[in-house]
């Protein structure tokens, strides 16, 4: 049978949906590692977007791209693009130390040079009063090319950027089967997910079967590490500086299907497909696409602190 991304899409769900999902992550860790060493599952993963409605009218919300590849009952699996800042400075977060509630996380690295992290033990306790939180380091680590990282539930975590472009697939379920499932099998429940969530988080006695993001994130503060109780977001960024980016990530991958692109880009509006042929006509003359970080990603308090800062505040 030939792997193609269809392949890979059928076998993890079919894996997900037959054992419970601890397993699930354990016994799907070669498929994964097979589908980050087959360069051309990146292409189509790529191909399939760029061919989804609108894909070029969207904007850049967060300093990393995210393609789906499949998004069902069973699984959730992203391709995450991380982008380098501008001066390559590989010490400051992506984002804040933070946890997924009751998710669990397989990643794997299928392209560049991989970014840093911290994984911290789970357990920690959250002072009610004033924020301060007891967290304690489980690994420092580096997240290089094929590397397979499982991150169980409650577990915090932080990324820093990489000094260059890099690549992770990154799959989430939840830690047990649950009638919540429904709602992602249901394309009316999918569609009203938010509204349904917010009704149901109202009644206490149902929150443990939500994963209701409160204190999921934490920040140096000095010598303390302190919970936030509601996380702080990203801006949303421009729809310029999304298509800049993203045809950056097309060249430093080397993703080569430019004449489905130039189809693609007619159907959009003149000022889109303008930009879109201009960086398909870069591309093509081997002209050098420049990454151009939104101005309103950089140096956000509590998002963005340096590694130094995160251990003086591990200080005790």
């Amino acid at each position: 049978m030939k792997k193609d991304l269809d392949f890979y899409i059928a076998s993890l769900s079919s894996l997900f949906k037959k054992n419970q999902p601890r397993i699930a992550h354990a016994l799907a860790k070669d498929l994964f590692l097979d589908m980050a060493k087959d360069k051309n599952i990146l292409f189509e993963i790529v191909r399939r977007n760029i061919s989804s409605k609108d894909f070029f009218l969207q904007k850049r919300i967060n300093p990393v791209i995210a393609l789906t590849v499949v998004d069902n009952a069973y699984i959730t699996l992203v391709a995450h693009f991380w982008m380098p800042l501008p001066d390559r400075n590989t010490e400051i977060t992506h984002q804040s130390i933070h946890h997924h509630g009751r998710l669990l996380l397989t990643s794997v690295a299928p392209f560049g040079p991989g970014y840093n992290s911290f994984i911290f033990k789970k357990g920690f306790a959250i002072d009610p009063e004033t924020a301060e939180t007891s967290i304690h380091v489980e690994k420092e680590y580096h997240n290089p090319l094929y590397n397979h990282e499982f991150i169980d539930t409650h577990t915090p975590h932080v990324v820093f950027y990489p000094a260059a472009l890099s690549v992770t697939y990154a799959a989430w379920t939840f830690d047990q089967r649950s009638w919540l499932e429904k709602i992602r099998k249901n394309a009316f429940l999918q569609k009203n997910k938010a509204r349904i969530l917010q009704i149901l988080n109202s009644f206490k006695k149902l929150k443990s079967a939500i994963n209701t993001i409160e204190y999921f994130d934490f920040y140096p503060e000095g010598s303390k590490i302190k919970g936030l109780k509601d996380r702080v977001k990203y801006p949303v960024g421009s729809n310029d500086n999304f298509i800049q980016n993203f045809f950056y990530i097309l060249q430093q991958i080397g993703y080569t299907e430019l004449a489905e692109l130039k189809k693609i880009s007619a159907n959009y509006p003149d000022n889109i497909k303008k930009q879109l042929l201009f960086f398909i006509d870069s591309i093509e003359q081997g002209k050098e696409i420049h990454d151009m970080f939104d101005p309103m990603h950089l140096n956000i308090a509590r998002i963005n602190f340096s590694r130094t800062e995160l251990l003086d505040g591990l200080q005790k």
